[in-house]
């Protein structure tokens, strides 16, 4: 024997009420004669305007027959009552346009066809665990709610279609405007042009752990919260792009106006050209993003506070270009732009005016009048610069920065030695060594040390100008010859001098002495220098050691010999540097 259908329990009816029944049979429309806006509507008597939120439960439960595949379709009535569809397996859809629903709505771990309030005004909607086989809109409607429950709550939600809420106007000045945390959509996720307001810590808009079948829309739309967040998407993961375009978005506090933490876009993230302010924290905070193609806030306008950066991307991944070509950035109390660890697969486009409106080029040490403008970018790869020089990039990493770092400069060499400019890649490293020494000079050691590489950045620019090294090599040997040289002119007593030909065995003391021609004194002075091998000359013309200019000169080239010692290592070491130096 068949389970007997349970009977409705609203029996008396209205004429309104009997028209919504008998389309809801037909798949057609319900529409009162007299017509008024949702505000009117909220607080209309008229009961030729009104309907019970009862019968609806009653309808989507098949208590007044086979209704049409179509659904219930009902516009312009106030629904009287709190629309109370928890725990309803719907056997069809619901559409209620330009309704009234001052009493609000629930539908929790509800399972329905689809739902549509395009247009209507609602109390809120709190629908935990709620399920639709197809869209849920609420395009133009106007959902105002109270406290922590938001004014839209959408829990754990499972959306068969898309979510819509394009040009909706959500507000809740005491608690979040949409809670949608752990929800899943078949499809995308719109606000275009909606205005959102919200309160509290917990953000204006909530997608944590969100899964978006599709694209997540927020293009032209106003996000608001002066109290905390404006969106709080971490760990969301989007099957699509993510689209902030032309969006007006306003948070507090430090936990950032739009927070995308361990966020994954399987697609494009744009916020071109959108406008993000908070006066009291970071503008962006995506701390640990990806993004499978590009990241642009090209032509934005960001303002941010504090030490935590204006925008933030530490350890971000981002799977095509980097557009970071905004018209404005602003942090007066922190770094402009945080991106340590951060992995760009394709360019990074970022001119340098956002950062230095200067617009220098050197890395002179006097210094930058926006040097209190600063940047992080320890551990930040990419395959190449656009829209800046790596003249422009350098000045950066050395004046805008908060602290040294050597990676960025290793970077930027690769960066330049992959594209063929070894003479750049060289000029950065020279850099970067300048850089150690005038910002971390505890980094070198003691006083000897540091001198040591000072003296080492002088003479061969720490190996990366060998050839210097080898010209002050050949100065210091030339000056041997020329002090040799000079030695055999120098008269120390009557017919000798304190550089002449070595006399024979058989010679007499008082013998005046023969002198050595220019060639042996230049000889002399060169044997003297050098720190290996001898030219055999002082066999027969050297210094004579027992006079005083005698000892003098040979004191002199010991020095020269010792210096042209350090030289040779320099040099040595400078060669064997370049040669196991990445080409």
């Amino acid at each position: 024997m068949d389970e007997m259908q349970p009977s409705p329990v609203l029996t008396d009816l209205t004429e309104l009420e009997q028209r919504v029944v008998k389309t809801a049979c037909r798949g057609e429309v319900a529409k009162p004669a007299t017509t008024m806006t949702v505000e009117d509507l909220a607080v209309t008597d008229d009961p030729e305007l009104q309907v019970r939120a009862d019968l609806f439960r009653e309808l989507l439960r098949g208590l007044h027959g086979d209704l049409d595949p179509r659904g219930v379709q009902v516009e312009g009535v106030r629904v009287v009552g709190q629309l109370d569809l928890d725990q309803v397996t719907a056997v069809t859809g619901l559409a209620l346009h330009g309704c009234a629903l001052p009493d609000g709505v629930v539908c929790r771990e509800a399972h329905l066809r689809y739902l549509y309030v395009d247009g209507s005004l609602l109390a809120y909607l709190h629908a935990d665990g709620l399920r639709t086989d197809g869209i849920l809109s609420m395009e133009d409607a106007t959902i105002t709610g109270f406290g922590n429950l938001g004014a839209i709550r959408l829990l754990g939600a499972g959306i068969g279609g898309q979510l819509i809420l394009d040009g909706a106007t959500l507000t809740n000045n005491t608690g979040p405007a949409l809670i949608a945390d752990r929800i899943h959509t078949h499809s995308k996720l719109s606000m275009e042009h909606a205005t959102i307001t919200g309160a509290g810590e917990h953000g204006a808009i909530r997608l944590l752990g969100a899964d978006i079948g599709g694209q997540l829309i927020l293009d032209r739309a106003t996000l608001t919260n002066n109290t905390g967040p404006a969106l709080i998407a971490d760990h969301i993961h989007t099957h699509g792009d993510v689209f902030m375009e032309n969006t007006t978005i306003t948070g507090s506090g430090d936990r950032g106006a739009v927070r995308l933490l361990g966020a994954h876009i399987s697609g494009e993230l744009s916020l071109s050209p959108s406008s993000i302010t908070n006066t009291a924290g970071p503008a962006l905070t995506a701390d640990f993003l990806r993004t499978d193609d590009s990241f642009s806030i090209e032509d934005a306008i960001i303002t941010g506070a504090g030490k935590l950066g204006a925008i933030r991307l530490p350890a971000a991944h981002i799977g095509s270009q980097a557009v970071l070509q905004v018209s404005s950035l602003a942090n007066t109390s922190g770094p402009l732009l945080m991106l340590p660890e951060a992995q760009i697969t394709g360019s990074l486009l970022f001119p340098q005016e956002v950062v230095c409106s200067a617009g220098g080029e050197g890395t002179s040490r006097r210094g930058c009048p926006d040097s209190d403008r600063t940047i992080t970018a320890h551990g930040l790869t990419y395959s190449f610069l656009r829209a800046i020089s790596w003249h422009q990039w350098l000045h950066l990493l050395v004046h805008h920065t908060p602290t040294y770092r050597p990676q960025p400069f290793q970077q930027l060499a690769a960066t330049e030695r992959a594209a063929g400019h070894d003479n750049n890649a060289r000029e950065v490293l020279i850099t970067q060594q300048h850089e150690l020494r005038r910002r971390t000079p505890e980094a070198l050691g003691n006083r000897l040390a540091r001198g040591r590489h000072a003296l080492w950045g002088w003479l061969g620019c720490y190996g990366y100008r060998a050839h210097r090294v080898v010209t002050a090599l050949a100065v210091v040997l030339t000056l041997a010859a020329a002090l040799s040289l000079l030695a055999g002119h120098v008269t120390t007593h009557p017919g000798h001098h304190a550089a002449e030909r070595v006399p024979p065995a058989s010679a007499k003391p008082d013998a005046p002495g023969a002198p050595c021609s220019p060639v042996e004194l230049v000889g002399l002075g060169i044997d003297r220098g050098l720190p290996l091998g001898t030219t055999g000359i002082r066999a027969h013309c050297d210094l004579d050691t027992t006079t005083g200019w005698g000892q003098t000169f040979t004191a002199a080239l010991w020095v020269l010999q010792a210096l042209l010692w350090g030289l040779a290592t320099l040099a040595i070491a400078a060669y064997t540097g370049l040669v196991r130096k990445p080409t």
